[in-house]
């Protein structure tokens, strides 16, 4: 019979919907979970008083930049952080520890401990390197790229692919959704990405844009032009899925081309809401989604504009697209998926520690 861990204690940077999500969906199956979130474990000492003077040093070069004058006060950011992690874990007693990789921390509480433990990365960065010391507490390291997965075999490192999922409970489908824009983009500012939204701008001016540091440094935007389509810097939840659904096309483009192979939640959450997604390809994408089936996919900014004019102009039954990309998302990508999927790791990786445990 299948063991599967009854308490999980989850650890990520802060309150982000990833870890309220797979802390909802565990409960649904009957699985205590608990919460830590290292943002939010500060010590009033080191928030009010280490910081600041720490700031003034640094400012009248008493010290070098990124020097920390209390390391060895327990109050210090790490060592209060360490501390409540190390109590967390004693107060709570998990049968699994799977953290969402964020800032660094925990090493020695990990090695030191005997409950099974289970990363996953899901942002990009160049520098494997520090993905290195990332996983080499942990007794499994999923990743979202795959490249990275591959790395990580390499240096030993036990590691395996794990895609985005979405909440297909924010999501969806709204019913007589009214199309008011031509293209919605959402995310930060990127020089590639910027290339593209401009490309599809000389093709349509209907467009909403959402993200952070597009007034201050887009270079291809006048800034009348960056006014008529900017909305704001972030949008999340129910209110992007309204715009989603708002958009005849979902535009998306990798924040750093060329760097990950690995593919945000973007294609996930579009699909999920039943809108046609027009990207570029990481090749992780193929994994997971057909071009011309789940989704549209352009290879340059020229290709990028004869694909807006066919779907604009009704060139392309996106009907049949739309659905194809719901229906996998549906059946595949889930949060309900992600659970089981790391219940069956948290699983097998018991089975084997308890192994190594007894050799």
């Amino acid at each position: 019979m299948i063991k599967y861990p009854k308490k999980i204690l989850i650890v990520y940077d802060d309150e982000f919907p990833i870890a309220l999500n797979l802390a909802r969906e565990f409960e649904l199956l009957s699985i205590k979970t608990n919460l830590f979130i290292p943002n939010k474990t500060e010590h009033w000492l080191n928030r009010f008083v280490f910081k600041k003077i720490n700031k003034l040093a640094r400012n009248l070069r008493i010290v070098p930049k990124g020097t920390d004058l209390f390391t060895s006060s327990r109050y210090s950011y790490t060592n209060y952080l360490e501390s409540q992690f190390s109590k967390r874990i004693n107060e709570f007693q998990p049968e699994l520890i799977f953290c969402i990789h964020g800032q660094r921390f925990g090493e020695k509480i990990l090695n030191a401990t005997n409950i099974p433990k289970v990363a996953w990365w899901i942002e990009p960065d160049p520098n494997k390197e520090t993905l290195t010391y990332h996983a080499r507490p942990f007794d499994l390291y999923l990743s979202y790229d795959s490249e990275v997965v591959t790395y990580l075999n390499q240096k030993g490192i036990a590691s395996k692919y794990q895609s985005h999922v979405s909440d297909t409970t924010q999501f969806h489908p709204i019913q007589n959704s009214i199309k008011t824009t031509d293209i919605l983009f959402y995310g930060n500012w990127s020089e590639w990405r910027e290339e593209i939204l401009y490309s599809a701008y000389t093709v349509t001016k209907n467009i909403a844009l959402y993200g952070n540091g597009w007034p201050k440094k887009s270079g291809l935007f006048t800034k009348r032009q960056l006014k008529e389509i900017y909305r704001g810097k972030e949008i999340i939840g129910s209110k992007l899925n309204v715009q989603i659904n708002s958009a005849r096309i979902v535009l998306n483009a990798q924040r750093l081309k060329g760097k990950t192979i690995g593919i945000d939640t973007r294609p996930f959450d579009v699909l999920a809401s039943g809108n046609l997604l027009l990207t570029d390809a990481p090749s992780d994408l193929y994994q997971h989604f057909l071009d011309k089936k789940d989704l549209l996919i352009y290879t340059d900014p020229y290709n990028l504009q004869k694909k807006i004019k066919e779907i604009l102009s009704n060139q392309i039954d996106v009907e049949i697209i739309k659905k194809s990309g719901r229906e996998k998302i549906l059946e595949n990508y889930t949060y309900k998926n992600l659970c089981s999927t790391i219940l069956e790791i948290a699983s097998r990786n018991e089975k084997t520690h308890c192994a190594n445990t007894v050799g």
